[in-house]
C-alpha cells in the first residue's frame, strides 16, 4: 500500500503509539515532550519529560490504588500497599513500555542509543506518558488508560506471593512486627556510564548489614537488597 503523502515516519509511529495507548492527543506537544529525554535537548526552548514523569508517577499510584481497592474489597492496608508497589515498580513499567513500543519513539541524545535505553529510563518514560495523558484528557482519560493496561496485571496478581513480589515492604513490616527500627538502605557503589548505570545498595536490619543488592535504578537496587536480606533471615 502506498504511503499517504505528507505523513512522516515519525507521525506514523506517534499515531501507532496513540492507538496502543488508547488515546488520541488533542495537544500533540504534550506527547512529544513525554518522549523527549533530557539528553536530546538542543535548546532552552524545548522541555524534557521530567516534570511529566513527576506528575505521571503520582497519578499512576492513585489510579492503581483505586483499581486494587475495588478489586480486593477484603484486603488490608499492608496487602494493598504491597500490591500497588508490585504493579508500579520499574520492571512492570519497563514491560509496559515494551508492549507500547515506546523505545522506538523516544527522543534520545546522540550519545544514548535506543538500544541502550534500560529499564529505568523506559519506566520513567511511561510515567511521563501518563502525565501527558492526564494533562491532555483529564482524570477520566488517565483512569481509562490505566485500567486498560493494568487491570490484567491486577487480575493476575496473587496476594499469597506479594512478599516475594515486593520484598522492601515485606522487610519493613517484619521490622515493625519485631519492634525494630525501619530497614536502612545505603548506596555503596555506582558502576557504568551515566546513561547505563548500575546502583549497589546495602541494607541494615536490626543494626546489622544483612545483604547487598543491585539494579538499574536506586529503587531496583533497594528491592534486590531487601530480597537478599529476607533470604538471609529465612536461612537463619
Amino acid at each position: 500500500m502506498a504511503k499517504r503523502p505528507g505523513v512522516t515516519a515519525r507521525a506514523r509511529e506517534l499515531r501507532r503509539l496513540e492507538t496502543a495507548l488508547g488515546h488520541r492527543f488533542e495537544r500533540p506537544e504534550l506527547l512529544e515532550q513525554a518522549l523527549r529525554h533530557r539528553s536530546a535537548l538542543q535548546s532552552s526552548a524545548a522541555s524534557a519529560f521530567e516534570r511529566l514523569e513527576f506528575l505521571g508517577d503520582a497519578a499512576l499510584s492513585h489510579a492503581v490504588a483505586a483499581l486494587l481497592f475495588a478489586r480486593w474489597p477484603e484486603a488490608d492496608e499492608g496487602t494493598l500497599t504491597r500490591a500497588r508497589a508490585a504493579l508500579v515498580r520499574e520492571s512492570s513499567l519497563a514491560a509496559l513500555a515494551e508492549r507500547l513500543g515506546l523505545a522506538a519513539v523516544l527522543e534520545l541524545g546522540s550519545g544514548l542509543r535506543t538500544a541502550q535505553a534500560g529499564p529505568a529510563l523506559l519506566a520513567d518514560a511511561v510515567e511521563a506518558l501518563l502525565g501527558a495523558l492526564l494533562l491532555d484528557g483529564g482524570w477520566r482519560a488517565l483512569r481509562t488508560g490505566v485500567r486498560r493496561h493494568f487491570q490484567p496485571l491486577v487480575e493476575a496478581l496473587d496476594p499469597s506471593l506479594l512478599s516475594r513480589e515486593e520484598p522492601k515492604s515485606t522487610l519493613q513490616e517484619l521490622a515493625q512486627s519485631r519492634g525494630l527500627p525501619l530497614p536502612l538502605y545505603r548506596q555503596v557503589e555506582v558502576r557504568g556510564p551515566a546513561h547505563l548505570q548500575t546502583f549497589v545498595f546495602e541494607v541494615e536490619f536490626g543494626g546489622e548489614v544483612l545483604a547487598r543488592g543491585e539494579g538499574s535504578s536506586k529503587k531496583a537496587a533497594q528491592q534486590d537488597a531487601a530480597r537478599w536480606a529476607l533470604a538471609a533471615l529465612d536461612s537463619g
